[in-house]
């Protein structure tokens, strides 16, 4: 394929996801704007706002077309990326990067039995920051690696908490902000998957998403068009990560794209697996990064 014509597919794609993201955060802004629990006057309604939350599919498991061998005791196993990976929220962080025993990375490596040689992942990581920061941990030995990144170069935290709380500028800056990122987010992406099968040729590479989190079943919830509309964003910047995956997969690099849905225990149920208060709000606690560290077993099975 001619690189014209790849470059003009990723402009297609971001083009799709960013309009379907439009759509949702203008819901989200006329909401908060409006300084009320109802819809405002021109507002979109709960089944628009619902529309909007589905219109970027629901990125599923990529089938693995390069199998390694099964995991043993000696499979060494490096984690990066950013607060996901870290396990910020799961309790008892420590160091400057909030690393957690109770994070995802370290809960897979207890119950698939596995060597986790090094957490590198730091909270509040971008993809320039793995990078910078990250790759050293790698090397030709690395047998698998997990990877969690590209949420904080659009600052989906605060967009999520800002337009939640009604801060009406921050929340309209930040959307603004993060769209204009959204084109940009594919290439960055596309930089760190390649670097990372680079920096450890050996290694299978398994991308996590980020987990919806707002429970949207009730449109008549005072804040259903916010939910909804967070929802929406965060299910456009999995499907970024899904298809940057996929170039890469047909690129030849050994990587699967692993999503994980916290449904029934989303913000708004009764036992959310996410922090909803605290620095820590809307990452997951240390039942939702079990949730996540289940889902790699699934995926990758335990050591034998």
């Amino acid at each position: 394929m001619r690189p014209e014509a790849s470059r003009d597919r990723r402009a297609l794609r971001a083009s799709r996801l960013l309009r379907a993201v439009v759509v949702a955060a203008a819901a989200s802004v006329a909401l908060v704007l409006s300084g009320c629990s109802g819809a405002p006057s021109g507002a979109e309604t709960p089944d628009a706002a619902s529309r909007a939350q589905t219109a970027a599919p629901t990125p599923t498991a990529t089938p693995d077309p390069f199998p390694k061998e099964p995991l043993t005791p000696a499979t060494r196993y490096v984690a990066l990326g950013d607060s996901y990976a870290a396990g910020f929220g799961g309790g008892a962080e420590q160091g400057k990067c909030r690393l957690s025993a109770n994070g995802y990375p370290s809960v897979f490596a207890r119950k698939a039995g596995i060597d986790l040689v090094v957490n590198a992942a730091c909270a509040g990581a971008t993809t320039s920051d793995l990078l910078k920061h990250q790759l050293i941990a790698l090397d030709d030995r690395t047998d698998l690696v997990t990877v969690s990144i590209g949420g904080n170069d659009l600052g989906v935290a605060e967009i999520a908490g800002d337009c939640a709380a009604g801060k009406a500028a921050a929340c309209r800056n930040e959307v603004t902000a993060a769209l204009s990122l959204l084109n940009v987010l594919p290439d960055r992406l596309q930089t760190v998957y390649s670097a990372i099968a680079q920096a450890a040729p050996n290694a299978r590479i398994v991308v996590t998403g980020y987990t919806l989190l707002y429970d949207v079943s009730a449109p008549g919830a005072p804040d259903f068009q916010t939910s909804a509309a967070i929802n929406a964003a965060t299910l456009g910047l999995n499907e970024v990560i899904r298809q940057a995956v996929d170039d890469q997969r047909a690129a030849g690099k050994p990587l699967t794209f692993l999503p994980v849905d916290f449904a029934g225990h989303e913000v708004g149920d009764a036992k959310p697996w996410l922090n909803t208060t605290g620095a820590d709000v809307f990452h997951p606690t240390a039942a939702g990064y079990a949730e996540y560290a289940n889902r790699l077993v699934q995926l990758l099975g335990r050591a034998q």
